[in-house]
């Protein structure tokens, strides 16, 4: 059950920044970024580093892109977040959406609660006003909950008090004393759970069974293969960041050019992404049969992999910009912030059960082809010593 309705739910939580007001916006990057108790931030708030802190104010949003990411103080909007870790122990007048390795509230959410990773807990100190939408190896719940419960977690622990309804898929349940729920109690699971004392459930509790052809029980073998698949999982994610914004600073005029063929050619950019996808491997074994086309072989799938690579980062920049061309029209142009996000939207769509295999394909797809498209473009003009292209010039603005 695990990383598949993880990977959904996160999805689905960063697709939910499309309500989100465009404000003006305050960026700061760095190894540790503090907002001080006394200090106060008038505008909507990005910060990205090993930490981000927040003790004042944020009269906006805040969006961090951390390792760990701490809010003690007060923030007025809504809270977007992924991080390694993420505590919530201040006050956030509007919702939270996090995804990370660990989420815990432990302050005040006075709107909703959107979250993913191994561990989603509610404190016994926290409170939530309105719903709560978690997804995890273990959710607990200690806190209360002015909504409804509703997710889905291999291990549910629940000591707290939910005013609505839950709907839960899980697979083992754990009832603390001091848990009670206001509404209906409906829960997936391939076998039913012990009976709940009457006291608990206000409403009625309703099985829905699942049918597994077989269960296989995880052995400590499968728990530690999970957590190392988790850890580089993240650390690919924060490596691609790395190396993107790299890029970003020492290549602006290509990654224009890239987003120049990807906009005005990108039927001919996926036409000839899908060639290189699906061609260059056959090709490549046909060359290693030859002793002398053993190197050839090896350049080209060296080159195949690495463009796969370089396009997909680059196409994070195209999704990025767009999603950000949605939610803030004619706002300056901040492509290292359209990269971090296209980044992210990818790397969370490519993990949606059935979808993400789709995306996966069409992504590289795109990102092969237009990336082929560019290089030969940028070949092409520096053979005929071409004149710059202006929309090219344009493209190649400001980064941040």
């Amino acid at each position: 059950m695990g990383h598949t309705v993880i990977g959904a739910a996160l999805a689905v939580l960063l697709l939910a920044l499309s309500g989100t007001p465009a404000l003006a916006l305050e960026r700061r990057s760095g190894d540790s970024i503090v907002v001080a108790r006394d200090e106060v931030i008038d505008e909507d708030f990005a910060a990205s580093g090993r930490l981000v802190r927040v003790d004042g104010t944020v009269r906006g949003d805040l969006y961090a892109f951390a390792q760990h990411l701490t809010v003690a103080g007060i923030v007025e909007g809504d809270v977007i977040a992924v991080a390694q870790e993420v505590v919530i122990d201040g006050q956030v007048r509007g919702s939270v959406r996090a995804g990370g390795a660990t989420v815990q509230i432990n302050g005040a959410v006075d709107r909703n609660v959107t979250s993913a990773g191994q561990l989603v807990r509610l404190g016994s100190g926290g409170r939530v006003g309105g719903t709560v939408i978690g997804a995890g190896e273990t959710l607990s719940l200690a806190g209360d909950v002015g909504g409804g419960l509703y997710g889905a977690g291999q291990s549910v622990l629940m000591q707290g008090r939910v005013n609505r309804n839950v709907d839960l898929a899980l697979d083992r349940l754990q009832l603390a004393p001091g848990a009670s729920v206001g509404g209906n109690f409906d829960y997936h699971s391939d076998r039913p759970v012990p009976p709940m004392p009457p006291a608990v459930v206000a409403g009625a509790t309703r099985f829905h069974p699942v049918t597994r052809p077989q269960r296989v029980e995880r052995t400590q073998i499968n728990r530690f293969a999970g957590a190392v698949g988790n850890f580089f999982s993240l650390t690919w994610l924060a490596g691609s960041a790395a190396v993107g914004l790299v890029m970003l600073r020492a290549f602006p005029r290509f990654v224009a050019r890239y987003l120049d063929a990807l906009e005005r050619s990108a039927g001919a950019s996926f036409g000839v992404g899908f060639v290189a996808l699906v061609a260059t491997v056959p090709l490549a074994l046909v060359l290693a049969i030859t002793i002398v086309g053993l190197p050839a072989s090896a350049i080209l799938v060296g080159g195949w992999l690495g463009g796969m690579f370089v396009g997909w980062l680059l196409l994070a920049i195209a999704v990025g910009s767009v999603l950000i061309g949605l939610l803030r029209r004619g706002h300056e142009r901040r492509l290292a912030w359209s990269f971090l996000l296209g980044l992210l939207v990818l790397y969370l769509a490519t993990r949606v059960p059935f979808l993400g295999p789709l995306v996966t394909f069409v992504g590289l797809s795109l990102g092969l082809g237009a990336l082929v498209i560019a290089l030969y473009r940028t070949w092409k003009r520096a053979e005929l010593n071409a004149p710059a292209d202006p929309y090219v010039d344009l493209m190649a603005g400001p980064l941040t």
